[in-house]
């Protein structure tokens, strides 16, 4: 690592000595502390040590625009200095309602009922409450329990945990504490794949569709919700999915009653090459999570979508219990809805969704030659995002865990000027969608030079 400034040594010890990071164990960090970072411009962040490196996971999968853009620190100084917070349970303001005035129109029309919340995993809860509620105050009392997919990610907060996948080492150790969810697999889409292997998919893909109507005729009358994340399963390993199996999932969901709940937190906001994934896919969701690019990742706020049939549910007297007591204290944050609003009047002025095709054909070409290097497997792009799985040439298998090949090429990575950060063997590369797209070449070289 270059050298770091004296007063950097200092705060890193202290780090050590009092923070508590996510997604880590800690122990790790004795021999490989934290990486100051001072700063962020465009689509770099800037370390203490004097590196400058792309941001190849938009920051975990939030950042649009690039860092630090001047449309939208300007509408967070105009917002700061004229209200800041204010409780959202009996009041209103300005920032909320331009939200979702600018955001409604690129959402499917039957959705028009907004709930803010302020992160992914509470957009999740919102949405499973809400549901739950809605089928009990309809007198539908056995629907007791979810349907998800395999593999899936909504949250780390309990409810959304327990409608993610059980058995990894996100969830598993929860389980004794977890809502009853019943999970049906899918399997992901060749025809994204650089080199496909495609005899037989239709027959995989019908087989498919069979086994999600047998899911539902097994489990839809017990059912709330079924809960999905649109053609892509981000935590889950990249797993591109075939839009054809959420249509048959709709459909079934119609069949049996059961609510489609929608997870874009992080496929929202162009990341999948529209708008939406949910536009690619031809199915309007019961509700609908939104996060992360929602404010370019500036501050965090999130808003649960739904329709006026589940908002009827809950309309009554006080007397008659169907009030919806869910709330946080940041609920529509007025700092926040600025920011937001800010991020969505660039996709609307700006052709941020013409930039982001080019971009993924730049990301497609530059995948297509690292898909023949020895070390890669199943190299696959959608959009503006790139994936595959990452092998030991000699082996032919994915490198031993306790190796941990893909933490040690995220910090070798780094000293080249790249941030990425391997799940597992899962190498992937999810930059801004503001990055040139001579930097997204340079990127995916890097990575070639250091797999070899």
């Amino acid at each position: 690592m270059p050298f770091l400034p004296p007063e950097w040594p200092e705060r890193v010890v202290f780090d050590r000595a009092h923070v508590w990071h996510p997604f880590t164990q800690e122990k790790e960090h004795v021999a490989a502390p934290p990486v100051p970072v001072i700063g962020a411009e465009g689509v770099d962040y800037l370390l203490a040590d004097g590196r400058r490196v792309l941001d190849g996971i938009s920051s975990w999968w939030c950042n649009v625009h690039g860092h630090g853009h001047p449309r939208l620190v300007g509408a967070l100084e105009r917002q700061a200095g004229r209200l800041d917070h204010v409780m959202f349970a009996g009041f209103t303001h300005e920032p909320a309602l331009a939200l979702v005035a600018r955001l409604r129109p690129r959402l499917p029309a039957q959705l028009t009922r907004a709930f803010f919340s302020d992160n992914g995993s509470t957009a999740v809860e919102v949405a499973l409450k809400m549901a739950f509620q809605a089928k009990l105050q309809k007198g539908e009392s056995q629907r007791q329990r979810f349907g998800a997919l395999r593999h899936g990610y909504h949250g780390d907060t309990l409810g959304a945990v327990g409608v993610g996948e059980l058995e990894n080492w996100l969830t598993g150790l929860f389980k004794p504490l977890l809502l009853a969810c019943d999970r049906v697999e899918v399997p992901e889409d060749p025809r994204l794949e650089i080199h496909p292997e495609l005899p037989g998919w239709e027959a995989r893909l019908d087989a498919a569709r069979a086994e999600i109507r047998a899911f539902f005729e097994a489990h839809g009358e017990r059912l709330v919700a079924f809960l999905a994340e649109p053609r892509v399963q981000g935590a889950g390993g990249m797993r591109f999915w075939p839009p054809e199996l959420l249509q048959e999932i709709r459909l079934q969901c119609d069949r049996f009653g059961v609510y489609l709940i929608l997870d874009e937190v992080m496929t929202g906001f162009g990341r999948t090459g529209t708008f939406l994934a949910l536009d690619a896919c031809g199915v309007v969701p019961d509700f609908l999570c939104l996060s992360k690019g929602l404010t370019n990742g500036m501050l965090p706020l999130a808003m649960t979508w739904t329709t006026e049939e589940v908002y009827g549910c809950f309309w009554g007297e006080i007397s008659e219990g169907k009030t919806f007591f869910h709330g946080h204290t940041f609920t529509a944050n007025p700092m926040a809805c600025a920011v937001a609003h800010a991020s969505l009047a660039l996709f609307d002025e700006e052709p941020v969704l013409a930039r982001t095709q080019a971009l993924a054909t730049v990301l497609r070409e530059a995948w297509t030659d690292l898909a023949e290097h020895p070390a890669i497997r199943r190299a696959r792009t959608l959009g503006p995002i790139a994936a595959a799985q990452i092998i030991d040439p000699k082996t032919g298998k994915s490198h031993p865990p306790a190796l941990r090949f893909g933490w040690q090429l995220h910090r070798r990575a780094l000293d080249h000027g790249l941030l990425v950060r391997p799940m597992g063997d899962c190498l992937y590369l999810m930059p801004p969608l503001a990055t040139p797209p001579e930097r997204v070449r340079e990127a995916v070289k890097t990575l070639a030079a250091l797999l070899s």
